[in-house]
């Protein structure tokens, strides 16, 4: 038996250092590297079941396909070549490079996707995507306040007395981090959960808050109120290191106590507790989640929530602070993505890009090329997606499995897995970068995208200018690591945390603001939220609120075959509003929104609230498990992020 070490490249703020063993050129076990600080030794269900679930699948792709008549057929890699060329060809002579969209998705983001980019730079510069569907909202709100979103150290959390989870799952959906909250409890820490759904990590809380969803911001304003009103607050730090306190102080006054106990629907002597446990007990450390931003109005919440750890002078202080993510891309050079010598460029807004698609001229969408994503699921208004995607005369896909996107497309490019290449990765959950390394040959004809784009360069004539050895463009891209002290060859043996990376951001008291201090936010605006609420269906018969979260079992639209195949959608809902609609447990009803409708089977689930519907998202329109044929395609109010939460719906008996 031999082992390799990796990592793992899915969407998840996990980012395992992985060791992989083979025997007889297979691959038999993988399991978490223990000399990795945050993997720590263990890795999460989806990552030990992915060599039956997905590489060694019998649903992976392993030959290139094109569509003929509605049906797939296998062709060569040379036949499959010349038509992607012929096809971007035809579209740069006859339209213009920028009837190109490239599409690149959430699905692994490697150092050497850089190089996606300066194939499509050097082609011209082609029509491609500005904005998030994850994590762009709260972005824009931390950089309102600090210049920058940067968060602690995930160990740093371990000097925490108090630990606020805000919107997220860390039980679920961050496991390593899950571990590290939970050692700091055993250490004496106590933990605050804030969400409207009664999580795994909620009920291992000691508080445990359920506002109405989407009344964040309120909430936070309630919190900052009593922390004032109680003369919890640190003026030293608010003197000395913030700017706008006082603007932030009349705000705080357009609501009483009583007016913003009923608007989160949360008694105030819960309030009270909170504030004394989390405004007394220094250092308290705020997480905050991506459900968070899923609302028109994300930032404003961000930096409400931001402010609650300024009061009370936790800023800057091991163990404090305000952690959201971290930017996977950040460890490694641009430049050689060649932005900014592609003056041919267009950007279309990525929360809304079927209607970008659709109205778009001068010139029309043409062709869309798709690695690593699956939009037709996870993009809001689905439907209107795969019209979109319907509607130019060429999709072309690179990936592992014919998901709901491969349905549209006529070319499907069989990629290689982070089993196959030669890469490295960041992390949007912590600071260490991680060598991929092959552990196998390619399984069937698979081919990394980075070979991909250097065959079709020299079919297009510029492959001179894409030519280089997977490790050779690693050597560039590495260049900010490297001149950090860790040489390339270290780099691909194994993982090292990013050296000048803070542990404890702003222990200086200085941030990238304009004025150098942390910025309070001086004005509200929620009327446009409430004139959104209206006109989206909040106070008529569309009146509870979806919530589609991420599951234990599969992340993204990376769905096990045994989870395609049970049935219709399952939704959660407080047995009270079935009872109101007369509507049975595990009865199939609609649900409906605005955008469409979904043939769902309701679980009735007395943990919830009675205002919203759970359901998990990820899941494939050819199955019916899509749940965002009912979400609308809008965008966030600032960080040009995709407000899925902004969903109301009903439920509906079959007649």
């Amino acid at each position: 038996m031999r082992e390799v070490l990796t990592a793992c490249t899915a969407d998840c703020p996990g980012t395992c250092s992985i060791i992989a063993q083979v025997e007889d050129e297979r691959i038999v076990k993988l399991r978490g590297n223990p000399e990795h600080e945050i993997t720590s030794g263990f890795i999460c269900k989806n990552t030990k079941n992915y060599l039956k679930e997905r590489f060694y699948s019998d649903r992976r792709i392993l030959h290139p396909l094109k569509k003929e008549d509605g049906e797939w057929v296998q062709v060569s890699w040379d036949e499959a070549l010349d038509m992607a060329a012929s096809k971007i060809r035809n579209a740069c002579e006859n339209y213009g490079s920028q009837s190109i969209l490239y599409y690149q998705g959430y699905g692994a983001r490697t150092a050497l996707r850089i190089i996606n980019r300066r194939f499509f730079n050097l082609l011209g510069g082609v029509s491609t995507l500005y904005g998030s569907i994850c994590g762009g909202t709260g972005q824009a709100g931390q950089e309102m306040d600090m210049g920058i979103r940067i968060s602690h150290d995930p160990i740093d959390h371990l000097n925490s007395n108090v630990i606020l989870v805000w919107g997220r799952n860390p039980a679920v959906t961050d496991i390593h981090l899950w571990k590290i909250i939970i050692q700091a409890r055993r250490k004496g820490a106590k933990l605050v959960v804030i969400d409207p759904v009664n999580t795994e990590t909620a009920r291992r809380a000691d508080i445990h808050l359920q506002p109405v969803p989407g009344s964040d911001s309120f909430l936070a304003i309630a919190i900052a109120k009593i922390i004032l009103k109680e003369g919890f607050f640190d003026e030293e730090f608010i003197n000395k290191n913030t700017e706008y306190f006082k603007d932030y102080q009349e705000l705080l006054n357009d609501y009483s106590l009583n007016e913003l106990s009923q608007i989160i629907d949360i008694p105030l002597e819960e309030l009270y507790e909170l504030v004394r446990l989390f405004a007394v007990n220094h250092p308290s450390s705020i997480i905050l989640g991506w459900g968070l931003q899923r609302y028109s109005q994300g930032h404003l919440t961000f930096r409400l929530i931001d402010a609650l750890a300024a009061i009370t002078g936790n800023i800057g202080k091991s163990g404090g602070g305000v952690s959201h993510g971290f930017d996977e891309y950040g460890y490694f050079s641009h430049e050689y993505a060649l932005d900014d010598q592609s003056h041919n460029q267009r950007k279309l807004s990525i929360p809304v890009v079927g209607e970008e698609i659709l109205q778009v001229q001068d010139p029309p969408i043409k062709l869309v090329f798709v690695t690593a994503g699956n939009p037709l699921a996870m993009l809001a208004n689905s439907s209107k997606v795969k019209k979109a995607f319907e509607s130019v005369d060429d999709v072309i896909m690179v990936d592992h499995f014919l998901n709901d996107t491969a349905d549209v497309a006529n070319l499907f490019l069989p990629a290689t897995s982070f089993l196959e290449d030669e890469d490295l990765v960041g992390s949007y959950g912590h600071n260490w970068i991680s060598p991929i390394n092959p552990v196998t040959k390619p399984c069937g004809e698979a081919r990394s995208e980075l070979q991909i784009f250097q065959e079709l360069a020299v079919q297009l004539g510029f492959g001179e200018e894409m030519a280089g050895s997977p490790r050779e463009w690693l050597g560039k891209l590495a260049e900010p690591i490297i001149h950090e002290g860790i040489s390339l060859e270290e780099l691909l043996k194994k993982p090292y945390r990013f050296p000048s990376a803070p542990v404890t951001p702003f222990i200086d008291g200085k941030f990238e603001t304009e004025s150098g201090k942390f910025e309070f936010p001086t004005e509200l605006d929620f009327e446009n939220l409430r004139k959104l609420n209206e006109k989206l269906g909040l106070n008529n018969e569309f009146n509870l609120r979806l919530l589609s979260v991420s599951p234990r079992d599969w992340i993204g639209s990376e769905i096990p075959d045994k989870e395609h195949g049970m049935g219709v959608l399952e939704v959660q809902v407080h047995p009270k509003v079935l009872k109101e609609k007369d509507i049975e447990d595990c009865e199939e009803v609609w649900l409906e929104s605005r955008q469409g409708k979904l043939l769902v089977k309701v679980k009735e689930n007395d943990g919830l609230r009675t205002d919203y519907v759970l359901t998990h998202r990820g899941g494939w329109r050819k199955y019916n498990k899509c749940v965002n044929i009912l979400t609308p395609d809008l965008v966030s109010d600032q960080g040009n992020g995709a407000p899925y939460y902004e969903t109301f719906v009903r439920l509906k008996r079959i007649i």
